[in-house]
């Protein structure tokens, strides 16, 4: 049994050494064999000389050569992991690493596909004090979207996640959002593919998100959130099981 963590970042040198030092550390004490994915997203600052020159850790690094986007840094980790458990997480390490032993015992216990994390289950905290703001837009974004795709979405933007390595795979390869919005994408999937989501809380230690700017991102990852809703309604009107439907409805007619 092996773990993979992917951390997608974009300019973050100022916190990226201390962050995979303090991951590294659990990671020794929690799992026998893992590897840290870094895909550097384009990064303006020295982020990656940064984690070019850390040692003693089982890093491997990709880099975009231009800010492609949080989705697309998420799915070349989640393609070039070999692990047999693959989670992704923000470069701050927001949520408390508790998590990952938390989502490794549902794995376990569940046989489930996916583990979401959610900040709103019992026995989540916000230990870091979020803004009634951004819950409340949190909470929107999260009801609109399930509304729009049919499915149970509680927090999508919940930055911790993790998946089986066939689920990861069967998913990204499909996945085509790059920004934000791609988690929504990454549900509608897994929902279509019929497979197994299980939850766990999750402890908010930081919230620094100076990435995220409301409202001008909010519009992008609506925007996001339509064209994601138009692809899969385009696939699904032409998916074998549709189009055999209308072949046996015009018999009839």
């Amino acid at each position: 049994m092996s773990v993979s963590i992917i951390i997608p970042c974009y300019n973050e040198n100022s916190r990226i050494a201390g962050s995979l030092q303090k991951l590294g550390r659990f990671c020794e004490e929690q799992f026998k064999e893992y590897e840290i994915i870094v895909v550097d997203d384009g990064s303006t600052d020295d982020t990656w000389e940064t984690v070019k020159g850390l040692q003693g850790l089982p890093i491997r690094s990709i880099r975009f050569a231009g800010n492609r986007g949080k989705g697309a840094a998420v799915k070349a980790g989640m393609l070039e992991a070999k692990g047999t458990y693959r989670f992704f997480t923000d470069a701050d390490l927001p949520y408390h690493l508790s998590a990952f032993s938390s989502a490794m015992g549902m794995f376990e216990s569940t046989g489930c596909d996916l583990v979401l994390g959610s900040r709103y289950l019992p026995g989540s905290e916000d230990r870091a004090g979020t803004n009634v703001v951004r819950k409340l837009a949190s909470r929107i974004f999260s009801s609109l979207a399930g509304r729009m795709f049919g499915i149970d979405i509680r927090d999508s933007q919940c930055g911790f996640k993790g998946f089986r390595d066939r689920a990861a795979e069967a998913l990204f390869s499909r996945c085509t959002t790059s920004g934000f919005a791609f988690d929504v994408e990454i549900f509608s999937l897994a929902k279509n593919l019929d497979l197994k989501i299980c939850r766990t809380p999750v402890i908010l230690v930081d919230n620094n998100q100076s990435s995220i700017r409301l409202p001008r991102d909010g519009l992008a990852m609506l925007w996001q959130l339509m064209k994601i809703r138009i692809a899969h309604k385009a696939k699904d009107d032409y998916s074998p099981q549709r189009r055999r439907a209308r072949r046996v409805n015009s018999f009839f007619v």
